[in-house]
C-alpha cells in the first residue's frame, strides 16, 4: 500500500494555528506537524505535542522569520536583530555564514529536544533547508541528530537529489483555485474542492511515499496582522476534517503515516 504523510507547517507560529493543527489531527487526516522554535506560540505547541503523541512532530527550521534563538549569530540578522525576510534572502545570502546557519539551526533543534519534544524529522520555513546552497548544512544536521529531512522535490521548482528520503515527493495539498476561493463557503464549493484534491493526488500516481504539505489554522490577531496568508487557512481545516476526504484517501489506496511510522522505500 502507498504511504501518505499529511504534514502541517508552522506549528508554534501562533495559538490559533496550533489549535487548527490539533483539531485537524484529532478530527481529521492530519498525521504530522513541524514546530517553529522561535515564535509566540512555540511553548503552547510544545505542550500540545505532548498531549497528542499520535501526531508526529518535526522541527520547522527558521531562517526568514522572527529572531534567531542565538543572538550571537549575526550574519543573517537585520538592524532589528531579526532574520532577514524571504524577499531579502536572494541578495543577502552571500553574506551569511554557513557555520552560523548550522549553529542556529542546531540551537533550534536542541531547544525543542531540551523541552522534551520527540522529533521525527525536520523541514524549514519557506523550504530554505532545501535550497542548493543550504543542502550541505541540511545533510550535516541530519547526520548529527539522526533525523530525516523533508525532501522538497515537487515544489518550488526543486529537482530531485540523491538521498535516502522518507518522502519521495512533496506536493501542496491545498494550493488550487476552488480551495483558495474564500468568497463562498466550503460547502458551496465542496464538489470543486474535492475534484481539485483528486487532481493533485493524480500528480503522484507513481510515488510510493507522498507528503502533502498543508497549513491549517484558526485565526487570531497575531496571524491576521503578521501574515497575508491567514483566512484561507481555515478552509484547510474544513477539508482535513471532512469525512469524505478520508474516504478519498482510502479509495486511492493510501495508508496514513508520519515520519516515524513511514518506511523508506526508495532513493530519489
Amino acid at each position: 500500500m502507498k504511504q501518505l504523510i499529511i504534514n502541517a507547517d508552522d506549528f508554534g507560529y501562533s495559538a490559533a494555528i496550533n489549535a487548527g493543527i490539533i483539531h485537524s489531527h484529532r478530527q481529521g487526516v492530519l498525521t504530522s506537524a513541524t514546530l517553529m522554535a522561535n515564535m509566540p506560540g512555540t511553548l503552547d505547541a510544545i505542550a500540545l505535542s505532548k498531549q497528542y503523541p499520535s501526531l508526529g512532530i518535526g522541527c520547522h527550521l527558521v531562517l526568514t522569520m522572527g529572531r534567531p534563538l542565538d543572538g550571537t549569530n549575526t550574519s543573517f540578522q537585520d538592524e532589528k536583530g531579526e532574520f532577514y525576510k524571504l524577499c531579502d534572502y536572494p541578495t543577502m545570502r552571500s553574506h551569511y555564514s554557513d557555520e552560523e546557519i548550522y549553529h542556529e539551526w542546531c540551537t533550534q533543534i536542541e531547544y525543542l529536544l531540551d523541552k522534551g519534544v520527540k522529533l521525527t524529522h525536520f523541514d524549514s520555513h519557506h523550504h530554505i533547508h532545501f535550497y542548493p546552497e543550504n543542502r550541505a548544512i541540511t545533510t550535516k544536521i541530519s547526520k548529527k541528530y539522526g533525523l530525516p529531512a523533508r525532501n522538497s522535490y515537487g515544489t518550488e521548482n526543486f529537482g530531485p537529489i540523491e538521498s535516502p528520503d522518507v518522502n519521495d515527493l512533496l506536493l501542496d495539498m491545498m494550493n488550487t483555485s476552488a480551495i483558495r476561493d474564500m468568497s463562498l463557503s466550503y460547502q458551496a464549493l465542496r464538489e470543486q474542492c474535492l475534484q481539485e484534491l483528486q487532481d493533485t493526488f493524480e500528480k503522484a500516481n507513481n510515488v510510493q511515499t507522498l507528503e502533502m504539505m498543508v497549513h491549517p489554522a484558526f485565526v487570531d490577531e497575531y496571524l491576521l496582522t503578521h501574515s497575508s496568508f491567514n483566512i484561507a487557512r481555515m478552509r484547510e481545516v474544513e477539508i482535513l476534517t471532512d469525512p469524505i476526504v478520508r474516504q478519498l484517501i482510502a479509495s486511492l489506496k493510501y495508508e496514513l503515516v508520519n515520519y516515524q511510522t513511514a518506511k523508506i522505500t526508495q532513493t530519489v
